[in-house]
């Protein structure tokens, strides 16, 4: 991606250090009225054998097809053409006579700015492209009909494949993949295996992870623990599984509060600072849990910097634990205690897959797993 210029432009013939001081100039620099920019014809196959004198049949197979049954100097002179005059093939037309179009479409179902999912699609997108294959990118953020219409509009695209994830279940319904359902090659990753295609999840799922969390607090001697930013997504289920675990080893010793839940349907670092700030404001101070569990680093930051404005420590009042190791997650103060979901195994996973599915069409559905890694530092404190 190219970098802005450090120094603006001239507007309407003024110095770049004045063009935008005031709002006379501004006027007069959105008066300005340019003539529409003149487009090229591309050049066709047609336009080339023409500028050849040859037949189109030939430099189509010499072009497109690679084939070499022709003169050594005819197929010179044909490529020689084709760089200097900037011949470029049409990408789709080939696509729809060879039934490839060398892309992948990839649908992300969360925000794209959480560190998780960066670093998920930047592997991805690297695994494709070494396989000579472009990624064409659609991020929703939890919208199930922009998943749809993202899903129709690769399709139409004719796309080779395409990868999806993190894959909800809608609740209620009868057919709860139905959303997701597409015409080409599919692979979920962070899906259920009753999902309908090839699948990359999590070896004990969110609700391993709940159970995890839950238990190490309890290791540590918390018995008054919360969950900070529980999701709840109004139409899906799969979010809630990380709190279905946390509830599961609570409920079962007696523990569970449901007063100790706070749900936002987005689990961010601003969204988790204003949360606590209103706990920590309306909770005495002998109430509070010992022990917070952040439905992602991003959540345990934000509740970090709300305990420090509130004159308080972590872990020595109150112990954070986050999910997805992500990179700054080491140099908090303290460093965050974290499970680490391995996203670069996520997306090699759904690779392979990917590769596989469009290798053998007909194979049978496969199921991948990666292990998270429980990541301990300092966050956490013995009671």
């Amino acid at each position: 991606m190219s970098k802005l210029p450090t120094v603006l432009p001239s507007a309407a013939g003024l110095p770049s250090s004045t063009a935008f001081e005031s709002d006379a100039v501004r006027t007069s620099v959105s008066s300005v009225a340019y003539p529409p920019m003149p487009r090229k014809r591309a050049l066709t196959l047609k336009d080339l054998a023409a500028e050849l004198d040859l037949g189109i049949t030939t430099v189509s197979d010499i072009l497109l097809r690679g084939k070499t049954n022709y003169r050594a100097e005819t197929v010179e002179r044909v490529r020689a053409a084709a760089t200097k005059l900037g011949y470029r093939p049409n990408a789709l037309a080939q696509g729809i006579r060879s039934g490839k179009t060398q892309t992948i479409g990839l649908v992300v179902t969360f925000n794209i700015l959480d560190p998780f999912f960066a670093e998920l699609v930047n592997r991805l997108e690297e695994r494709f492209e070494a396989e000579g294959l472009m990624v064409l990118l659609s991020i929703s953020e939890s919208n199930v009909e922009k998943d749809r219409q993202a899903i129709s509009f690769l399709e139409s695209r004719r796309v080779d494949g395409i990868v999806i994830g993190p894959v909800y279940k809608r609740r209620s319904v009868e057919s709860p993949y139905a959303h997701y359902l597409s015409r080409v090659p599919t692979v979920m990753f962070l899906a259920e295996d009753d999902a309908p295609y090839d699948t990359v999840n999590l070896k004990s799922g969110h609700r391993g992870i709940g159970q995890a969390v839950a238990n190490h607090f309890l290791e540590k001697g918390h018995t008054r623990i919360g969950y900070l930013c529980c999701p709840e997504f109004p139409q899906k289920s799969i979010g809630s599984a990380s709190h279905r675990g946390f509830y599961e080893v609570l409920h079962e010793r007696g523990l569970y509060r449901e007063d100790y839940v706070w749900i936002e349907q987005r689990p961010l670092a601003e969204v988790a600072y204003t949360r606590m700030k209103k706990i920590l404001a309306e909770t005495p101070r002998k109430d509070l849990p010992t022990a917070i569990y952040c439905h992602n680093d991003y959540c345990a930051i934000g509740a970090m910097a709300a305990l420090r404005e509130a004159g308080l420590r972590a872990p020595q009042d109150i112990s954070l634990i986050g999910t997805d190791n992500i990179v700054t997650s080491a140099f908090t103060d303290p460093p965050l205690t974290t499970i680490d979901l391995i996203p670069s195994a996520i997306a090699d996973a759904s690779f392979e897959l990917m590769m596989q599915r469009l290798a053998k069409p007909r194979l049978a559905l496969q199921r991948r797993y990666v292990s998270p890694a429980f990541v301990e530092r300092t966050s956490v404190h013995t009671v």
